[in-house]
């Protein structure tokens, strides 16, 4: 199961990679498309290793996006830990809560990623409207796969077989 998960989570960062390059629209670059891992493993998981798996996450993020190693591992950590804290107290499992982590995910990933490479002198141009377009447009594809989970299209597939079979 690890390894399908790790197989996904590397077809979201090429996709990432993708939605970033020169010819797509402007705002493909502020969706982050792996904010679902972090979010589904701090809704659904119980094991305590996804912190370590989100630290992976980010430091693969900074291969791929960032002028250095690190920072990325302690933005994406950060964003697990403290989605972790609000799973712990909020109740709510449903799209608007796949949703609503995403938002926060985001949030704190750039954030936390904007000071870390901050002392380093790499920081670039950030502005409210970028952070709250990359908030919104994660937190869209957050609440989507969330849906998509709600619905369990596989229950529904399994029980049409037995219908047809019968």
């Amino acid at each position: 199961m690890r390894a399908k998960i790790a197989a996904l989570a590397v077809v979201t960062l090429v996709l990432q990679r993708v939605l970033g390059m020169p010819g797509m629209p402007a705002w493909f670059g502020y969706l982050i498309l792996p904010m679902i891992w972090i979010v589904a493993a701090s809704l659904g998981r119980k094991e305590r290793h996804w912190p370590y798996e989100a630290l992976l996450l980010g430091l693969a993020w900074d291969l791929l996006f960032g002028p250095v190693v690190g920072p990325g591992g302690i933005a994406w950590t950060a964003a697990c830990l403290s989605l972790y804290g609000l799973a712990s107290v909020v109740a709510d499992r449903s799209p608007v809560a796949w949703a609503v982590f995403g938002v926060v995910g985001a949030v704190v990933v750039i954030l936390v990623q904007r000071l870390a490479v901050m002392p380093l002198g790499l920081a670039n141009s950030f502005s409210i409207g970028q952070l709250a377009w990359s908030a919104v447009l994660t937190g869209l594809w957050c609440g989507f796969v969330g849906t998509v989970l709600a619905l369990d299209l596989g229950k529904h597939w399994r029980a049409y077989q037995v219908r047809k079979l019968r």
